[in-house]
Parts: C-alpha cells; structure tokens; sequence
C-alpha cells in the first residue's frame, strides 16, 4: 500500500468530507461566490505570514548551519514563485 493511500484510509470518513464540501467542489469547479474565496485568500495569506515567521524563528534558533540548511530550503520552496507547467 501506499503512503498516499495509508494515509487517506486513516483520515476515513474525514477524507470523504473534504473532498466533498461544498467549498471545495465550488472552488474546483470555479463557481464559489467572490466573497468567499476572498475571505479565504486572506485566511490563507495570514496563516502563510504567520508560518514564515516561526519558521524563520526556528531557523535563526538551530544549533548549526547544517541545522539551519533544511528548514531555508523549505522557506525558499513555500515563499518561492509558483511555477504552472
């Protein structure tokens, strides 16, 4: 079994709420109103800031540059350009 799959078979009837909430279908379908994917992208920019800064806190915070290299790495992947191929 797969990772992917082990994980979805945990979340169970979870999983199954998500993929068929309201919002999320409306968002994949592109009809969700105005207000409310606004709302979210706010949401969404707060919580981004805010993971950035502890980030940034936990890396500043390491022991050692080699403790330091992983978690750079991952701030340059999630605060990087979005590339659509």
């Amino acid at each position: 079994m797969r990772f992917t799959e082990h994980l979805r078979n945990t979340a169970g009837p979870q999983w199954d709420r998500v993929i068929t909430h309201k919002f999320t279908n409306e968002l994949a379908d592109g009809t969700i109103d105005r207000s409310i994917l606004t709302r979210y992208l706010v949401q969404d920019h707060r919580f981004l800031d805010s993971f950035v800064v502890l980030l940034s806190s936990i890396i500043a915070n390491a022991r050692s540059l080699s403790d330091r290299i992983p978690g750079c790495q991952f701030l340059a992947l999630i605060t990087g350009k979005v590339r659509i191929v």
